[in-house]
């Protein structure tokens, strides 16, 4: 059985206030929660042990997810604020052998099961990467012929390194982050302490994925989640009633909500429970009026 970290404490703070008091990870997409969406992409590959990284502040919400929506999950709560890789270093001595760890907001598109396979065979911790047209927006891997990762260059001014980012999934091995352990500190990156520190021992490789993935933490790219090509928006079946005067253009429209008269919606989301009154006028904005 694999076992897998989830890393659920984030929240959506540029998605307020469709996002307030809710970790990104619970939030829906086409009316599915992210973290269900994960834990099935995963579980039709291999056979996983979830385990949830979360923040104690989010803990009643968390506890009520396992108790009525999937009992199989094991949870683990951070008392402070610990960073991507700090609940791992901090217990490391808890952990397997060997571990995936991913993300836990991330919607992947990606030949997943190609990358457990690479994870398999390969004697090193492993960081999935997938390739991009312009690299001096991210963070890039500098690699080497051998597909390790040998620097991370943050925002490149060019190509000069390749175009190759993190993915947010790793495969990591207890036995490489115990080399590194004495040069770590808690709060703990994986981004600006783990794997530079991996990649400066030799400890580091990459697989190169088929795809991509989307983090769904910004307005825009909420609504790209929710609207498929030749769909005009995503609006919910459950219980929305809408005027057959209000005008919607690329936005997503939650659970419960009520459009009224001669309401114009564009580029927004309208959170559930909203009521949105006569001759409104709604452009790029998340609105919540519950």
């Amino acid at each position: 059985m694999n076992e897998i970290y989830l890393l659920v404490g984030g929240e959506a703070t540029r998605l307020q206030p469709l996002s307030s008091g809710i970790p990104k990870a619970l939030l829906t997409i086409r009316g599915e929660r992210i973290i269900d969406k994960i834990i099935k992409e995963f579980s039709n590959v291999e056979r996983f042990n979830f385990n949830l990284i979360c923040s104690i502040k989010h803990e009643e919400l968390w506890r009520d997810y396992k108790i009525n929506h999937n009992k199989s999950v094991n949870l683990h709560f951070e008392k402070t604020k610990l960073d991507t890789a700090g609940y791992i270093v901090e217990n490391l001595d808890s952990l397997p052998d060997s571990f995936y760890c991913m993300n836990g907001d991330l919607l992947l598109n990606v030949d997943l099961h190609n990358f457990i396979a690479a994870s398999t065979k390969c004697s090193n911790s492993l960081i999935g990467s997938f390739e991009v047209k312009d690299p001096t927006r991210f963070g890039v891997l500098k690699i080497n012929p051998d597909n390790k990762v040998e620097e991370f260059i943050e925002k490149p001014k060019d190509s000069t390194y390749g175009n190759k980012i993190s993915l947010g999934l790793y495969h990591l091995y207890k036995k490489d982050i115990l080399k590194i352990y004495k040069s770590l500190e808690i709060p703990c990156s994986f981004e600006r302490q783990v794997f530079p520190e991996l990649s400066k021992a030799g400890l580091l490789n990459t697989y190169t994925v088929s795809g991509g993935m989307l983090d769904v933490g910004t307005l825009e790219s909420y609504i790209s989640a929710h609207v498929s090509k030749g769909e005009e928006n995503w609006i919910s079946q459950n219980n929305v009633q809408i005027s057959e005067s209000a005008t919607i253009k690329n936005s997503v429209i939650l659970d419960n909500c009520i459009i009224e008269d001669s309401v114009t919606i564009t580029d927004s989301i309208i959170s559930s429970n909203s009521i949105i009154t006569n001759n409104s006028i709604i452009n790029k904005e998340i609105i919540r009026t519950n």
